[in-house]
């Protein structure tokens, strides 16, 4: 009955974040889907149309979807079916670890404590692995500190979603091998071929997986850390410094003694003292790493699961000191109201922090900034959605190459062979770029690999859907470029490239692009849809003014 009130509580207060939240999406997770689309097409795991190359980085995650596509539900909606289930393993493996103290009122209130955590809930809404993730290594965790010290045998194995869900996956893996050899040596029980027969396993599974990228792929990793190797040489505290502001937006400081609590007691402190390790190791290789662009502290909630693992665990430990007898008359009765004091303050932090990482109230500077910053993202991606009701007949032919800063959406619901200009899935630009006019957190540019490439298609930036007269000639599309004077210097866009737009003449939207010139298409206006038209406005006698 307790466990069904509580689940039911966390129900609610999922509900009540879904609807705070809304549709939020972020243009990055249909990269992803665009590979599970061709997997399932039997295509493999290509990107855009017929592009080998490895511009994900959730190869798992990639799996999963592309069943979605298989069984014909949409992508979003698979995402968030198995986000949803993930995050319920992630609060089961919360609430099993902490219970295993005896406390299940400890279980449960570190659990509300997750769930009110509104980054979660958004990650999951998302579409992207993030929340899976967490999942995965909360589970992992929970198996590896509830299996028997003697006796180790799958508990490393139980992480084997996490080291296929991301490409840095292995980390936590070797993050609890190195905390069981330690342990291991530290209370005289290292068996060396014991810890081999634990440790192998997994191990082999991962050199199988990568084998296969390498083989298939031919790079070591994705392109999408190649692209993004220079965050750390441009902006090498970024990392740390997101650090630092997920502490004081989540009021994470006040929940120290609390942590320091879990090592009191033998019994929490067996199971805390690996978690603050893997913890800290899991926030710091986030903060080395340099961080994420994504506004939802997306490489730091793995870390803050474990971490509420700990402050459910210091909060059994105080309410098992409350339960203890209390000394004679006249110290006992004291004893007992400052045990009783202890447990309700370290209630209070869990509180306190709990409203913090919630969104039902702005309680910093950081965080107002954070929610326009995300409320930005999710309109943004929205309109790039829509927008592709133009773009997909601005494609001629199945496979002509259009150079975007938004692989995602184009890659998903254009036919066009997508050239990512960040190189997150481009090798060329990603091996060869570098950091000039580029926001390093995003990716790479090249703008003198442009001749190799050569597209067909270029866009202005965003909005998309505008208007027939938003632009007076080619040279102002050229300017409102993402990298359109530095690419021109290459291409040549007034002599290469025609100006056009796509047409809706029910709403009088234009969607604007540049096309290059090609001796056997026609620039004529032409019909594309019922309602769609395909216009040039600036042509004639076959120059581009």
């Amino acid at each position: 009955m307790f466990g069904l009130l509580v689940s039911l509580v966390v129900i609610a207060i999922e509900i009540d974040q879904v609807r705070r939240i809304g549709d939020f999406r972020v243009d990055d997770a249909y990269i992803t889907f665009s590979f599970s689309k061709n997997l399932a097409e039997g295509n493999g795991p290509i990107y855009s149309h017929n592009m080998r190359v490895e511009g994900y980085s959730n190869f798992l995650w990639m799996i999963l979807i592309a069943g979605g596509y298989l069984l014909r539900l949409d992508p979003y909606l698979t995402a968030r079916a198995l986000s949803f289930f993930a995050l319920s393993v992630c609060l089961w493996s919360v609430y099993r670890v902490v219970s295993r103290s005896g406390r299940p009122i400890a279980g449960a209130l570190a659990t509300l404590y997750l769930a009110c955590c509104t980054d979660l809930t958004r990650s999951a809404l998302s579409g992207l692995e993030t929340t899976a993730y967490v999942a995965a290594l909360a589970y992992g965790w929970s198996v590896y500190l509830l299996e028997s010290p003697d006796r180790r045998r799958f508990s490393l194995l139980a992480f084997t979603p996490t080291f296929l869900m991301r490409i840095d996956g292995f980390v936590p893996a070797v993050i609890v091998g190195c905390v069981e050899f330690a342990s291991a040596l530290l209370t005289r029980r290292f068996s060396l071929r014991r810890y081999l027969k634990w440790a192998l396993p997994p191990v082999l599974i991962w050199l199988a997986y990568f084998a296969w990228r390498y083989a298939y792929y031919g790079l070591p990793l994705p392109t999408t850390y190649y692209a993004k190797q220079l965050v750390d040489a441009v902006d090498s505290g970024r990392g740390f410094r997101q650090l630092v502001a997920f502490w004081q937006e989540y009021g994470l400081s006040w929940t120290l003694p609390l942590a320091a609590a879990s090592l009191l007691v033998r019994k929490e402190r067996s199971l805390a003292l690996p978690l603050i390790v893997g913890t800290f190791l899991t926030w710091g290789y986030a903060a080395y790493v340099g961080g994420d662009w994504m506004p939802f502290h997306r490489f730091l909630l793995p870390g803050f699961a474990l971490y509420v693992m700990t402050l459910g665990l210091g909060l059994a430990a105080l309410l098992s000191r409350v339960a203890l007898p209390a000394a004679p008359v006249p110290f006992g009765r004291g004893r007992l109201l400052s045990r009783w004091a202890l447990a309700l303050c370290g209630s209070l932090a869990l509180a306190y922090s709990a409203k913090r990482a919630h969104s039902a109230t702005t309680d910093s500077s950081l965080e107002r900034q954070k929610l326009g910053d995300i409320a930005h993202v999710q309109s943004h991606t929205l309109h790039l959605v829509d927008s592709m009701r133009f773009a997909r007949h601005v494609v001629r032919e199945p496979g002509d190459r259009w150079a975007t800063d938004y692989a995602g959406v184009f890659a998903l619901f254009t036919e066009a062979q997508v050239i990512d200009i960040w190189g997150l899935c481009n090798q060329t630009i990603a091996l060869e770029g570098g950091a000039t006019g580029a926001h390093t957190i995003y990716g790479k540019t090249c703008p003198e690999c442009f001749p190799r490439l050569d597209p067909h298609y270029f866009h202005p930036f965003v909005p998309f859907i505008t208007t027939p007269d938003r632009f007076k000639n080619q040279k102002e599309i050229v300017n409102f470029m993402f990298q359109g004077p530095q690419i021109d210097r290459y291409l040549k866009f007034s002599k290469n490239y025609v100006a056009g737009y796509v047409l809706d003449s029910a709403s009088g939207g234009a969607f604007w692009f540049l096309e290059k010139r090609l001796p056997d298409r026609s620039l004529a206006e032409r019909d594309v849809a019922p309602g769609m038209r395909v216009v040039y406005p600036f042509e004639e006698s076959g120059t581009a003014r």
